[in-house]
């Protein structure tokens, strides 16, 4: 329990030194990442995930273990593990929807959850858990996954209008 509260008041610290340095335009991205508590679900390789929102806008980040909040020494994506990840980037359109993972090295990795969390200056804040519970393998060809759960609600409520009005 006590690393928990550490590493969230790590979180609010780290936060609150990027917003002070942040422009207008930037946002301050937490994201937690859950390893598979199954045999061999770990993973050494680079980790690259691709963050958009509804418009298709994207924030790509480069090797996640880059913007790790676990100090330098610690075993990302460990078996069984939730690593911190937090850095700054330019603040996407609408909240982040969709998610794309690339699996960067020789091995495989299982990975369970990875949770989003946005806040910028004049920025609604927002929150996305998606639920992966998938391998990356590279030997299997299967070294990326997307997770789109973005809506395409507001398209049809055009056409619903159009239908009611004709």
């Amino acid at each position: 329990m006590e690393i928990k509260r550490l590493s969230f008041n790590l979180l609010i610290l780290f936060s609150f030194i990027i917003y002070t340095n942040a422009n207008a335009w930037d946002c301050v991205y937490s994201i937690y990442v859950e390893t598979g508590n199954v045999p061999s679900g770990g993973t050494s390789s680079n980790i690259t995930i691709f963050l958009s929102d509804n418009s298709k806008a994207q924030l790509p980040i480069v090797n996640l273990k880059d913007w790790g909040l676990m100090g330098p020494t610690h075993d990302y994506f460990g078996h069984g593990e939730v690593d911190l990840f937090a850095g700054k980037g330019p603040c996407l359109p609408g909240p982040v929807c969709s998610l794309i993972i690339v699996l960067d090295g020789y091995d495989s990795w299982y990975c369970d959850f990875i949770n989003v969390t946005t806040v910028g200056v004049a920025q609604s804040c927002s929150q996305k858990h998606f639920v992966v519970k998938k391998w990356l393998d590279v030997n299997k060809g299967s070294a990326v996954i997307l997770q789109d759960e973005c809506s395409d609600d507001d398209d049809d409520d055009d056409d619903d209008s159009l239908k009611k009005q004709v």
